[in-house]
């Protein structure tokens, strides 16, 4: 371990070098990669933004039509499509605006466009990030309900 630590890479080294150095150099194929994000993320936000649009065109139409047919059951399905629809529109916005931002910025060569972009990109996927977490500690307790009902049922029957 201490040859690889003789030559120039060591962290110690690495962090002195950002300090000194903080720019970065961009090749054209980290250029056409970063076009290439930009164009599929701006195809993906726009087709996630139209489900947001059928979501809520779904909300509105359990909530007038559904009440007749369902309840007073259908304005919650109605309450539970909207906020779905709201969870949703958030990371399809911060991926809109990264596509936005990204493709101005390798169109103008601007840095301040350009780190905007990723700004919206790195907040995108800490919201996905958040949601996952969110949701698989929902589908544990969820399994952990289901387990316990299950257990609760099978000792009423005497199981």
């Amino acid at each position: 371990m201490s040859a690889i630590n003789n030559d120039h890479n060591t962290p110690m080294d690495l962090e002195s070098n950002q300090q000194d150095n903080p720019s970065l150099i961009i090749t054209q194929d980290t250029v056409a990669s970063l076009d290439r994000m930009v164009y599929w993320a701006k195809f993906l936000s726009i087709l996630g933004i139209i489900g947001v649009g059928f979501m809520l065109i779904g909300a509105i139409s359990i909530a007038f039509i559904g009440n007749n047919l369902l309840g007073p059951e259908a304005s919650g399905i109605s309450l539970i499509y909207l906020v779905f629809a709201v969870i949703y529109f958030t990371p399809m916005y911060y991926l809109f605006q990264f596509s936005k931002h990204g493709r101005k910025g390798l169109s103008q060569k601007s840095q301040h466009h350009t780190d905007q972009g990723l700004i919206y990109l790195a907040a995108h996927y800490k919201f996905i990030g958040i949601l996952a977490v969110v949701l698989l500690s929902l589908y544990v307790l969820i399994f952990i309900g289901l387990f316990a009902a299950g257990i609760g049922l099978a000792s009423g029957y005497g199981i």
